[in-house]
């Protein structure tokens, strides 16, 4: 802040006005003066002083204000008790006089020439003060334009110099001695100069016009530390006639330190406590001339170890000011990102410093660690302690600093309620200034979320929710410093190339400064991936929820939560390419979350799955970006993902059904013809819009009669080719399973008998190799195409078949081996029990192979074995959510038992009869 001309030069001069009115003020003592003087800029600089009345809060502008007028009134107070005082007797009294009237030249002064010089100074302090309470537009105006900022900052640079000439005038007076007279004391007229230049400064307006703004900020700095050196090391002077050359020169070197280490209050009070053991140790032959024999030594080890301690106290505060490297190095290497990056390790270097200082350095070493800062900095109920140490945590959980340690660290956020509370309780925090923080602390939600369960934390889901209405824009950015708003201060970056843009003069100065930035002050940015936008971490951290089924009971309350994702699952119009690749990005995680919402097993995934179908949006946003060019394959798969679950639900796959373009679509996708995109020569993809497409025809006439209206593909047999193709034989015999099935009347009507009878073999063939559920699928395609294809030419097949008991034994041993049933292949026995009606009945000669092969025990066994298992088609992890339409299992045993019973003797008269 003392950098900005306007900002800084106001909150020095606000300070300067109260620490020179201290100098003039009739104190009891000099000693009690400097020391107030000192305490003062103390104090005041913890004040938190802002300049700049239009940029600062109203309660702000009040506390400056309320300073300004107590600082005009006390000195318009002083000049007339003085003034007055003059008018009596034309002499001012040494009482109320400064320390620069009571040198040695005083006797060279006249009465007059002090009263000016008084009078300037005062004068001086009043004008500045009503300058900063009024700010005068006129006045402002001649300060930023051209002329007025080089006439300001070439009288900056001439108060800077007087100052330095001012400042060796009260260190080493006799330097400027004529003979044996001193010259006349500046000191006043410094002071004047000084404040003016300040409080004109302070009206002018921030600019990036000319390269002398980056030499400026270093003359503006200067100035403000020598103007509080002068007015504080003054203090020497007044300590001259009572402690000495010796212990003025310590007195002007608090002064200095006070300045320089302006926050760091232990300072002064480590040289106090060596200047006081100094003065007692040198006192002590006159204390005690007598002493007993050990008494002084003994006091003298006890001060001897109090200017000890002092001066280890004072070596470890000025080493401090060199820590700004390392620290600067560390925040480089942990990568953290702008201002509030440095202030977090300025925060963890305080406080390992002070646990150092309580328990000892290596007591301490355990407990002074990034790690134990960051989490013990949530539990702080400082928010600026709070911001560090999420900063901090998100760093160390993101970057490689051991899997040990950050799954430790993690199992000890979780552990802890209140921390993941505070965690949680940042990611709602709306203002703009504090986005960084919210998306550090949204980046750590998600690291933990799959840990996390919603019921611990109320309104975990709320304040999730609040991040996925964050709405950027391609030209916002989210850089570590925050930023440049509307009306902000330039950055130095900016300032660096408007100067070399502007003047060729100071290109290498300008080169030299940014050197130096890029080494200490530049923090690499995070990889392109961390650079997540809020809605999309908002999802992440809900999808990673999700995978808790109580947290998924949650989730199937808020019903405003599921409306709001499906909602951003389409595409704005926009031609922007960054805008485009940023709603893919968006609609990719609303994709997945609703995925892992239908993907949820037991009773509250059907509670969730209807919940969706409930939505009027989601078939609409899904078949608007199905039909969308740009998008991709993965997101083309989470959709067709979210059809297959929802698909188990009977009432979604009639309205799925409805949309007739998404079933076409499906069917374009899965058979891979008339694709324009490497979509549909994905194989991944069109399994998985096979298995949709198996789901939508499964129990659902309706839904096969659309497949049978898909333009551009002849279904049948494009089914039967994919049956030669392993990748694609289950869900291609799936779907044609569930077809026949199913529109039986449609299938003649086309007269498909040709590829159903030529896909026949291939399915009979396969059933030997193949096990669980393709077997299954399989077995219950051979009893769909019997029904459809010539009685002639299923007994012909049946008849040529030289592996018929080998058929059998495998039929029997599948049986024999499902007991118990598998939620995998539920329909297993009665595919089986299907398909030994159809063989019966169409080649009555396997009756007696049957018979032998054990097919009756093994069907009496079905028979008085039921299972609730068998009578659903479908299951979703344990749950069944498709249930079995036709006869019931015993049934059908009892009818296979039956043609197998009736078979079996007319084939054996028969034989008798040719044997006679």
């Amino acid at each position: 802040m003392l950098r900005r001309p306007q900002e800084g030069n106001e909150v020095v001069l606000i300070m300067g006005l109260w620490i020179d009115l201290v100098i003039w003020l009739p104190v009891v003592g000099p000693m009690f003066d400097g020391i107030l003087q000192v305490a003062l800029l103390i104090v005041m600089s913890k004040m938190q002083l802002r300049g700049a009345s239009q940029q600062t809060s109203r309660s702000q502008r009040c506390r400056r204000l309320l300073l300004l007028w107590a600082v005009l009134i006390a000195y318009i107070i002083v000049y007339a008790l003085k003034l007055s005082r003059a008018m009596d007797d034309l002499e001012v009294p040494m009482l109320i006089m400064p320390f620069r009237a009571r040198t040695d030249y005083e006797k060279y002064s006249t009465p007059e020439f002090e009263l000016a010089s008084a009078s300037t100074e005062l004068l001086t302090m009043v004008v500045a003060a009503l300058l900063l309470i009024s700010r005068p537009r006129i006045i402002a105006h001649l300060t930023s334009i051209s002329l007025g900022r080089s006439l300001l900052s070439l009288a900056k640079l001439v108060s800077a110099i007087s100052l330095v000439f001012g400042s060796m005038l009260l260190v080493w007076p006799k330097a400027f001695e004529v003979g044996d007279h001193q010259v006349v004391d500046p000191n006043s007229f410094i002071i004047s100069l000084a404040t003016m230049v300040l409080s004109l400064g302070s009206l002018q307006t921030p600019t990036t016009e000319n390269c002398s703004l980056v030499i400026g900020r270093w003359i503006d700095v200067t100035l403000h530390m020598l103007f509080l050196w002068y007015l504080t090391v003054g203090m020497s002077m007044l300590l001259d006639n009572v402690w000495g050359v010796q212990l003025s020169l310590a007195a002007s070197i608090v002064s200095v330190v006070a300045v320089l280490l302006i926050e760091n209050l232990q300072i002064p009070a480590a040289v106090l406590q060596v200047m006081l053991s100094s003065s007692r140790i040198h006192n002590l032959q006159y204390d005690y001339p007598q002493p007993a024999s050990n008494l002084v030594p003994a006091i003298e080890v006890f001060y001897v170890l109090a200017i000890c301690q002092g001066c280890f106290y004072i070596t470890a505060s000025i080493l401090g000011l060199f820590s700004f490297f390392p620290r600067r190095m560390l925040v480089r290497q942990s990568k953290l990102r702008g201002q509030r990056g440095a202030k977090a390790i300025d925060l963890y270097y305080e406080s390992a410093y002070s646990t150092c200082m309580e328990t000892g350095l290596f007591a301490a070493r355990k407990t002074v660690s990034l790690a134990s800062f960051a989490e013990e900095s949530l539990c702080s109920s400082s928010i600026e302690t709070q911001l560090a140490g999420v900063l901090l945590l998100g760093n160390l959980l993101h970057e490689s600093w051991g899997t040990d340690s950050i799954e430790e660290m993690r199992s000890k956020i979780i552990r802890s309620n209140k921390t993941l509370s505070t965690l949680i309780a940042m990611l709602g925090w709306a203002d703009e200034r504090h986005r960084d923080i919210r998306l550090t602390s949204a980046r750590i939600i998600a690291n933990l979320a799959d840990n996390v369960t919603v019921a611990d934390i109320p309104g975990t889901l709320k304040v999730v929710c609040s991040l996925l209405d964050d709405e950027e824009t391609s030209g916002q950015t989210t850089s570590g410093n925050g930023g440049n708003a509307a009306g902000s201060q330039p950055t130095d970056d900016e300032e660096l190339g408007h100067a070399q843009d502007s003047n060729g003069g100071c290109i290498w100065v300008c080169q030299s400064w940014q050197r130096m930035k890029d080494k200490w002050f530049i923090v690499e940015k995070l990889p392109l991936a961390d650079q997540e936008s809020l809605p999309i971490l908002g999802m992440v951290i809900l999808e990673k929820l999700a995978h808790d089924i109580n947290n998924c009971a949650e989730i199937a309350n808020a019903s405003y939560l599921i409306s709001k994702i499906i909602g951003l699952i389409s595409y704005r119009d926009d031609n922007e390419s960054s805008n485009n690749e940023q709603q893919c990005l968006v609609i990719c995680a609303s994709l997945n979350f609703v995925s892992r919402l239908a993907s949820t097993g037991e009773n509250i995934g059907v509670t969730l799955r209807q919940e969706l179908c409930k939505n009027f949006f989601l078939l609409n946003n899904l078949e608007c970006v199905l039909e969308d060019s740009r998008s991709s394959p993965e997101l083309m798969k989470l959709m067709i993902d979210i059809l297959t679950k929802l698909a188990l639900d009977e009432d979604a796959r009639k309205e799925i059904g409805c949309c007739k373009m998404i079933v076409w679509k499906l069917m374009h996708v899965f058979i891979g013809k008339d694709g324009s995109t490497n979509a549909y020569n994905d194989q991944s993809l069109r399994m998985a819009a096979g298995e949709a497409l198996a789901n939508l025809t499964t129990e659902s006439p309706a839904n096969c009669l659309v497949i049978l209206e898909v333009t551009g593909c002849e279904i049948i047999k494009d089914l039967k080719n994919m049956l030669c193709e392993d990748e694609y034989i289950y869900v291609a015999a799936s779907l044609l399973q569930n077809i026949c099935a199913h529109a039986k009347d449609k299938l003649r009507h086309q007269d498909v008998s040709n590829h159903l009878s030529s896909a026949f073999p291939m399915v009979m063939e396969n059933i030997m190799s193949a096990e669980g559920k393709h077997l299954e699928v399989l077995i219950g395609l051979v009893s769909q195409i019997c029904d459809m294809i010539p009685e002639s030419f299923i007994h012909d097949q049946l008849q040529l078949r030289t592996n018929r008991s080998e058929l059998v034994q495998k039929l029997v041993g599948t049986l024999n081996s499902n007991r118990k049933p598998n939620p995998e292949y539920p329909r297993m026995r009665r595919v089986i029990v299907e398909m030994v009606i159809s063989i019966v009945k169409f080649c009555p000669r396997y009756a007696t192979i049957l018979r032998e092969g054990g097919m009756m025990e093994a069907l009496f066994k079905v028979e008085m074995t039921p299972s609730k298992v068998e009578k659903h088609r479908v299951f979703f992890g344990n749950i069944g959510v498709i249930l079995e339409s036709g006869p019931s299992l015993t049934a059908l045993v009892a009818k296979a038992k039956g043609l197998i019973h009736s078979a079996a003797p007319t084939i054996a008269l028969n034989q008798t009869t040719m044997l006679d």
